[in-house]
């Protein structure tokens, strides 16, 4: 099935029928000899006589050799003489409906060429062949000049449409793919479907990408080793010097042209253009130069020769550094990292190589051209580590662009970044404010972007503004720059006052505009998250978190990963959120952009390695928590009270972390912030649960409107404290529904409980049997149930050790004994372990450490 092409396909043939040749050109893995197959296949079901021959590289300098492994000419001796051949071919050829269909038109010996242009001309029979896109036009295979051309027409193997590749791979693997996944290796692949069918088989084989619930998913980073050889192929007949020119592109990333001509000559830069190996991208007055396909991005990313990505980098430095570029690139370059695993040290060491190729080249272009777009990307690629120097740079920055350069857009947008740095990196609301109320005049309609500025800034650290719909209204009038800003904002409110609802609507209007970019895109995700489909809302975040990494994008790594952390705190699956936490933070100490997004990194930090029991790291990540000199923000997670709860938890203070996040909660819904304040409320009845708790919540709940994941959660603590059955059932359903498989499972497990305590055997055995079908449903994955419960606490080592001696049977002296330990510290550890084990007897620590 050739999918995508059936147009293609039918011009094709129509072109054929009326005598006239056709060339199918496209990149390696466009799916060029697929096409000629089909075609061929067609052509013979219409009772054409083809004659099919391929180039064969190796071969190329054995004259014939092409025509002779097709089986033309040749025969009975070991060198056929260029007249036999001829021969052989003209009498393949006597039919009135023949036609040749050549393969691989660039690996073609030159005699066999020459023998089928003759009989093309002598005949008129058409010939179809396939060559390479992005070679220099010529005549012949080798370049030889000839003194006329034969016309055809020329088909275009171009990138497929992503729901062609869905369908294409869908096909291929006669599986469905889930969307995500289809997302990731189309973005990788740029569309080539032969690179497409590479990646699928490769991780296949690695196990990157694995069968899950029916569809076929990507678990890990769709690269593997064997995929090397496939790349390589697309450098074939590069020299040393363009294939270094390829590889700065690639660690430059998005440069701009102008960049682009200080690293490389323009010899080079069209010849790698030629080749298809670059691509020349239009973005507002600027052009960007990028390598393609992506994938070759992650191959050089996978070299591994670091002392020649060292070399080159250097090679960067050389060419584009000044003594205050270099300054701004390269000071401070080391950032701060946490222990991590092996593999997070060698991507932290990628991020930090593309962080300062980044500066290295928004500092030079800003230098040369201090225009408020150069100065922009400068700033922004400076933002990723903010340090003393790094500020210093930054005010420089906004000091001496030239804004008057460009046009009212860019002119708006920088006074916009130099808001927002004022208000999160100097922590001057009131500064911040002045900044964009006295900055509008003389911009006409694009000084709306800064009534944006204000709503976005004030909300954050305030109090959302009474008239921000006045503010943020989107008219038609407005130009679609202005429109994007408003809808970004404006997806900010929505999401953080729970009107997940309007804020898709408003997430879809954004996307007709423009490709949203990632806080949008987070955002989009929460909404899901708000409304209790946790399955999207992961799907989402997981694919943002994929293309950061791909793409080495420091923000993307931060937004996503601190959306995806909150998520995970939100509905209790914390099974494996711990190496997500040490994953972002290994990236470095976050940053205050976006807003809100530092503190939540920071606090959720603090809360996993507290619960989890590790103290020291979660005790000196709540200390980077209070030295924040922000104020909490109105997202989820946002807030410096989720990580001291927990520590006030596992001191044995639940009903004081319960009210401590319950205060925090009623301030948030002062702010208007409900998502937030909702998310806390019912925390604070996960920690401590009380009727009391249970109405308050439910009080605040019932002001808002639309469907929330907050009803079924409530519905469950409700249920739990009346010990309704039913209740709880129905709750586990709704859990199900949503992705929550902890949840689910935790409240049939409660459910058991209950029903054991009441008599009531079959519920019982039914939750058993329920709770074992949605195990087999979802893999036997491994489930966290200590963790699924917001206040829960995990055991240190310690605990756990002494813990397992207990259930062993041993006394308090003999484990003391054992441990070489006093016998009050053992009792100490014994009543921390029965504290956060919720249990009152020493017997009942056995099946809680089981069910953990």
């Amino acid at each position: 099935m050739i999918v995508g092409r059936e147009e293609s396909l039918g011009q094709a043939i129509e072109f054929v029928r009326a005598g006239i040749s056709v060339d199918v050109v496209g990149a390696r893995g466009s799916g060029r000899s697929t096409f000629l197959k089909a075609l061929r296949l067609r052509l013979e079901d219409d009772d054409w006589s083809v004659v099919t021959i391929r180039g064969i590289a190796s071969l190329r300098q054995h004259p014939l050799a092409a025509l002779h492994l097709s089986g033309i000419g040749g025969e009975n001796r070991s060198v056929s003489s260029l007249q036999d051949t001829a021969s052989a071919l003209r009498q393949r050829l006597e039919g009135p409906r023949s036609i040749i269909v050549l393969d691989d038109w660039d690996d073609l010996d030159e005699s066999s060429w020459g023998v089928t242009e003759s009989s093309r001309r002598t005949l008129g029979v058409p010939v179809i062949l396939s060559r390479l896109q992005g070679l220099r036009a010529r005549h012949t295979p080798s370049g030889l000049r000839a003194s006329t051309l034969e016309p055809a027409y020329v088909i275009d193997m171009a990138p497929l449409r992503f729901e062609d590749m869905e369908r294409a791979l869908s096909s291929y693997l006669d599986a469905p793919i889930e969307a995500s996944t289809v997302s990731r290796i189309y973005g990788e692949t740029g569309g080539n479907i032969g690179l497409a069918v590479n990646l699928v088989d490769a991780t296949l084989r690695d196990g990157s990408l694995e069968r899950r619930r029916g569809k076929l998913l990507a678990t890990r980073e769709l690269w593997s080793m064997s995929l090397r050889a496939v790349l390589e192929s697309y450098l074939e007949g590069l020299n040393e010097s363009t294939r270094d020119a390829l590889e700065i592109i690639a660690i430059a990333g998005f440069a701009s042209l102008s960049t682009v001509r200080k690293l490389v000559d323009w010899e080079t830069l069209e010849l790698l253009q030629e080749r298809s190996l670059v691509a020349i991208i239009q973005r507002g007055q600027s052009q960007l130069v990028t390598v393609t396909p992506p994938m070759l991005v992650e191959y050089f990313r996978h070299e591994p020769l670091s002392v020649r990505r060292i070399r080159l980098t250097e090679l960067i430095r050389e060419k584009l550094g000044t003594a205050e570029s270099e300054q701004g690139v390269f000071h401070d370059q080391q950032l701060q990292i946490e222990r991590s695993s092996e593999r997070d040290a060698i991507f932290v060491r990628l991020l930090h190589e593309r962080v300062r190729a980044l500066r290295l080249v928004t500092a030079t272009e800003w230098e040369n051209s201090p225009i408020p777009s150069n100065a922009m990307r400068y700033i922004e690629a400076l933002s990723q580590t903010i340090s003393p120097a790094t500020r210093a740079i930054v005010e420089r920055v906004f000091s001496s662009t030239d804004r008057a350069a460009e046009d009212l857009f860019n002119q708006a947008m920088m006074i916009n970044l130099e808001c927002r740095w004022i208000a999160y990196v100097d922590q001057d609301l009131d500064a911040a404010l002045l900044c964009a109320r006295g900055s509008r005049e003389g911009l006409g309609v694009f000084g709306r972007i800064l009534d944006a500025t204000e709503v976005e800034i004030r909300f954050s650290m305030g109090n959302l503004p009474p008239d921000f719909s006045e503010l943020i209204e989107v008219t038609d009038d407005l130009p679609d720059s202005v429109k994007i800003k408003l809808l970004q904002v404006q997806l900010f409110v929505l999401v953080a006052t729970a009107r997940f609802g309007d804020a898709q609507r408003v997430y879809s209007e954004l996307e007709q505009l423009t490709e949203p970019a990632t806080g949008p895109r987070a955002l989009f995700a929460a909404t899901f998250l708000g409304q209790g489909d946790y399955t999207r809302c992961s799907e989402l975040l997981i694919r943002g978190l994929d293309e950061a990494n791909s793409y080495l994008d420091i923000e993307g790594l931060r937004v996503f990963g601190a959306g995806s952390m909150v998520a995970r705190v939100q509905v209790g699956e914390t099974s494996d959120l711990d190496s997500l936490v040490d994953s972002i933070l290994a990236v470095g100490v976050p940053t205050p952009f976006p807003a809100g997004n530092q503190l939540a990194l920071l606090s959720v930090g603090a809360l996993t390695a507290i619960r989890n029991g590790h103290i020291a790291t979660g005790e000196q990540r709540l200390a980077d928590v209070e030295r924040l000199a922000q104020s909490d923000g109105p997202l989820p997670g946002q807030s410096r009270a989720w990580a001291q709860a927990q520590l006030l938890v596992f001191n044995g203070q639940p009903a004081e972390a319960a009210t401590l996040i319950r205060d925090a909660s009623i301030d948030l819904w002062a702010r208007q912030a409900r998502f937030a304040a909702l998310s806390g409320l019912l925390a604070a009845v996960e920690i401590d649960p009380t009727q009391d708790r249970v109405r308050e919540a439910r009080s605040y709940l019932a002001q808002v409107e639309g469907e929330t994941a907050f009803r079924a959660q409530l519905e469950y603590f409700e249920a739990t404290l009346d010990a309704d059955l039913e209740g709880m059932l129905e709750a586990a359903a709704a859990f199900q529904l949503s992705g929550r498989i902890g949840a689910a499972i935790r409240a049939l497990q409660q459910v058991k409980t209950v029903a054991g305590q009441q008599g009531r055997t079959d519920v019982a055995l039914s939750a058993t049997t329920r709770i074992a079908g949605i195990r087999e449903a979802f893999g036997n994955e491994r489930v966290d149930l200590a963790r699924s419960n917001t206040g829960s606490v995990a055991l240190t080592d310690r605990e756990r050790e002494v813990a397992q001696m207990a259930v062993a049977g041993r006394s308090n002296q003999e484990i003391a004994a054992r441990l070489v330990l006093s016998v009050r510290t053992v009792e100490t550890h014994m009543h921390r372990i029965m504290r956060k084990l919720d249990v009152s007897r020493r017997q009942d620590i056995r099946s809680h450490l089981l069910n953990r």
